[in-house]
């Protein structure tokens, strides 16, 4: 037991709930990444534009825009420090490089980038307040080999170095920050891509199909809890023999 096993053994002895946010929780990966904390006993706090349609025990939908930091921020400080905070909430675009004009670009990344890693300092700093807690941010593949969608893959490799450097910065005062790296998921985001490169995509692969969004969330979860604390501000690829480092 140490750091957040503490905190955890402490709460559950009390009859606490444990208290875990997460951005985009309300489907795919991160529906399934509510599901688990849910199972586990967290009292589940989720952040989306379009909320949560199917009502669950312990699940608090929050609507909002994590694309925008105070918006989002506001909330967090209403739900409270949390100890497990997860960030979900991300876009992909069918795009290339020159496609984008500098809106885009910037909607890109305070999506999937800024917002993530401001929330994340702000909850970080409240939970080294309270003796630690765990972060787990959702990467990708693309931030790691680079990706046609360029704007996305530099977002994702700079999540990714975030939690590294939240790990670094709090990891003595008890906060555990890791990543996910996944290769292709079979989610709504796969719409995007076109079917000649998810072929591609899929024969690359050792199982010769691409990642559920469960075996992410999984991950993500025993990151969340049980994973030993010794892994801070690491990566976790998911990517099935696509990119061995």
């Amino acid at each position: 037991m140490h750091l957040i096993y503490s905190i955890s053994l402490i709460n559950y002895k009390a009859g606490v709930k444990m208290k875990a946010i997460i951005t985009g929780g309300n489907r795919g990966i991160g529906f399934e990444i509510s599901k688990k904390l849910l199972s586990k006993g967290f009292e589940v706090h989720v952040l989306s534009r379009s909320g949560v349609s199917a009502a669950m025990d312990g699940l608090t939908s929050w609507t909002a825009d994590v694309s925008d930091y105070e918006q989002a921020l506001q909330i967090v400080e209403k739900i409270g420090t949390p100890d497990v905070f997860i960030n979900n909430a991300g876009m992909m675009n069918a795009k290339t490089a020159s496609d984008y004009d500098s809106e885009a670009i910037l909607h890109t990344l305070n999506m999937n980038l800024i917002s993530a890693v401001r929330l994340s300092v702000h909850v970080a700093e409240r939970m080294a307040g309270k003796g630690g807690g765990r972060i787990v941010s959702m990467g990708s593949i693309a931030g790691e080999i680079g990706h046609p969608d360029i704007w996305y893959g530099v977002s994702k490799a700079g999540l990714m170095n975030a939690m590294r450097s939240l790990a670094r910065t709090y990891g003595a005062r008890g906060v555990i920050a890791n990543s996910v790296a996944p290769g292709p998921v079979e989610t709504d985001m796969m719409k995007n891509i076109p079917q000649d490169r998810k072929d591609r995509l899929k024969a690359a692969t050792i199982s010769q199909r691409f990642c559920l969004a469960e075996e992410v969330a999984e991950t993500v979860s025993w990151l969340a809890t049980d994973a030993p604390a010794f892994i801070n501000g690491d990566v976790i690829d998911m990517n099935n023999g696509t990119n061995y480092r």
